[in-house]
């Protein structure tokens, strides 16, 4: 008999949850995307996406609502078979897994942008793995507080800096909002990328059993793709308000640039993009050690493991040298592209699959009654 999981998680952290993994390093180069998607109308892209992701949320919530005891791996093996069952939960480690060693990469970059410029890889990204493994090997409870905690600190620093750049805001930039043909065949890529910073949604095929309330994750996923939607698309409008388009285009991290902008007479916030940088630090930790620990606890379930700790050590020396893959800027934003077209499967094909096939079976049971 499968042992009864303590149900803790409220709302508010759930919300939290969907946020922290889907707005790591991936909203400091957004407007940039945005920008080459459609020009100054580049935060039209962005709100757009956002309510087809909200609508995907919702139709995932509505599945996982129907199964309040199963993770996705119990809940695809009921539903597909276990053949089936299983090449879907390896599809979702594998989804969880590829957001890890991309925003490690982010994270050695910032840090030699604005911190420590001379910092090798081995020291910023091996500390950096080290930490996350060790918390990512720590019980779910823990890592639902440790996010809860931190993700305020990176929401709360990141939207004053973006208030405080309107001080800079140029209407005139966001003109015209329509104008010439817009979406380029030839920046498909990028298109496609933009749905890579909206995938959070899909932790709660893991976090329904711990819920507090399993009947309310309808509301939290709404709130919290509703809220990234907003995010992300006051940001973009912020940015593009700020410096234009044709600016933001040349720029390789606009949020870096935009807390460059804000002017402030306080010698201790002098530099405002250090403290940005610092407080997302925060953020990239905890995309990371949700995807991690997700990642970790799924390979725990699939095979059978009583604790996930070992493979969240194990998951280190991997993550480092595929983090090592990324040289450059350049080569990481191509596979950010790819990432996102496996988000667009993982997000709204598979759990259109998984509800059709629940309905069917429902449907099939109370036929035979």
């Amino acid at each position: 008999m499968r042992q009864k999981k303590e149900r803790f998680i409220t709302i508010r952290q759930t919300v939290l949850l969907i946020i922290c993994f889907s707005i790591g390093g991936g909203i400091l180069y957004l407007p940039n995307t945005a920008a080459k998607v459609l020009q100054s109308g580049g935060w039209l892209w962005i709100f757009g996406v956002g309510l087809l992701v909200i609508l995907s949320g919702l139709i995932t919530a509505f599945l996982i609502r129907m199964f309040p005891e199963d993770t996705l791996v119990e809940l695809s093996q009921k539903l597909l078979g276990k053949p089936l069952g299983i090449a879907v939960s390896l599809m979702l480690i594998l989804f969880f897994f590829s957001f890890v060693p991309l925003e490690v990469r982010i994270l050695q970059e910032l840090v030699n942008i604005s911190i420590l410029q001379q910092a090798p890889f081995w020291f910023v990204g091996g500390l950096f793995l080290l930490t996350l493994a060790y918390a990512a090997s720590q019980n779910i409870k823990s890592i639902v507080y440790v996010n809860e905690l931190l993700m305020e600190i990176a929401l709360g620093v990141g939207l004053v800096v973006t208030v405080l750049a309107w001080q800079h805001f140029d209407p005139v930039h966001l003109l015209p909002v329509f104008g010439e043909s817009r979406i380029n065949p030839a920046h498909f890529r990028e298109e496609l990328g933009v749905a890579y910073i909206y995938t959070g949604f899909p932790v709660i095929f893991f976090l329904v059993p711990y819920l507090k309330l399993p009947q309310k994750v309808v509301k939290a996923t709404f709130i919290g793709t509703a809220f990234l939607t907003l995010i992300y698309t006051f940001f973009t409008l912020t940015v593009l308000g700020v410096f234009g388009y044709k600016e933001t285009l040349n720029l390789t991290y606009p949020g870096l640039e935009l807390a460059k902008s804000v002017n402030l007479e306080t010698v201790i916030l002098e530099r405002l993009d250090l403290v940005l940088i610092v407080s997302w630090i925060s953020a990239i930790f905890t995309t990371c050690l949700v995807s991690y620990f997700f990642t970790a606890l799924s390979i725990s379930k699939l095979c059978g493991f009583k604790s996930h700790s070992l493979v969240a050590w194990a998951l280190a020396p991997l993550t480092y040298y595929l983090s090592t893959l990324f040289t450059n800027y350049f080569v990481w934003k191509e596979y950010s592209a790819y990432l996102g077209f496996f988000a667009l499967l993982v997000t709204v094909l598979l759990p259109a699959i998984l509800l059709i096939a629940a309905l069917i079976k429902r449907r099939s049971i109370q036929g035979n009654q």
